[in-house]
């Protein structure tokens, strides 16, 4: 009996999922195979031929952004060449910030700290300094270079040049 009743709701179950399973089958799939209403796939095209255009506006805003980025690639080029054959800085004034290496093995004391000002250039604090210290940071326009002191273990001094011009400086512990 309990046999029967199994079988009995299994097989009704089974009859269940199939009808429901074919009630889902698709109207659009149904209509175009049968070649019935048309208009979903007029609606579609249209939509695709709208986005069409649309890439096709923002392909022509990118064209001429990209013309314009290399006019400026060019315009900028010409400048770097100009300034390394003139020997001299670029049109856009970036001043000289020394080289940015290692440093030439300077030693600075507390009197010549005391005579580099804010405002002098790159060149003018060399000429007091005897060098060139060694690099911490360098940025765009920027480099900040470390100095060993005279005085106690770890004396020092930083200067930061921007532009060619010292931008600030601090020591700590120099004679």
């Amino acid at each position: 009996m309990k046999y029967a009743r199994k079988l009995l709701l299994g097989g009704t179950s089974l009859m269940m999922l199939l009808s429901v399973l074919s009630a889902c089958g698709s109207k659009t799939e149904t209509n175009a195979a049968s070649g019935g209403d048309a208009s979903w796939q007029e609606d579609r095209v249209a939509a695709l031929e709208k986005k069409l255009e649309e890439q096709s506006g923002k392909l022509e805003e990118q064209n001429i952004t990209i013309t314009d980025l290399k006019k400026k690639l060019d315009e900028l080029s010409a400048s770097v060449a100009a300034a390394s054959q003139g020997g001299g800085s670029s049109s856009a004034g970036l001043g000289n910030n020394g080289s940015a290496g290692r440093g030439d093995s300077v030693v600075i004391t507390f009197a010549q700290y005391e005579k580099i000002e804010v405002g002098m250039t790159f060149d003018e604090v060399i000429d007091i300094l005897g060098g060139e210290g060694e690099a911490l940071s360098e940025a765009e326009n920027m480099v900040v270079y470390n100095y060993k002191g005279v005085g106690d273990t770890g004396a020092n001094a930083v200067l930061a040049f921007q532009g060619g011009k010292l931008l600030t400086k601090a020591q700590s512990g120099l004679e």
